[in-house]
């Protein structure tokens, strides 16, 4: 996904960014990644269920998104 940070920090951990986007830049960002991958959200959300992914990218998109947005 890729979006434009509009806050971010360190945390205690030196290997550890927290990064801050709009709920708008989260939900155009997945989009974009879902468009990319010729998917929308249910069919996502269908492989999950599944448990079967038709790709590696897809498969990191719902380790990503799964539940957080609603398209």
């Amino acid at each position: 996904m890729s979006v434009t940070i509009n806050e971010q920090w360190k945390t205690d951990h030196d290997d550890d960014v927290v990064i801050v986007v709009s709920d708008e830049e989260y939900q155009a960002a997945a989009r974009r990644s879902l468009d990319e991958l010729g998917l929308t959200y249910a069919q996502l959300e269908e492989q999950a269920r599944n448990g079967y992914f038709t790709s590696a990218q897809a498969h990191a998109l719902w380790v990503s998104i799964g539940g957080t947005v609603d398209l």
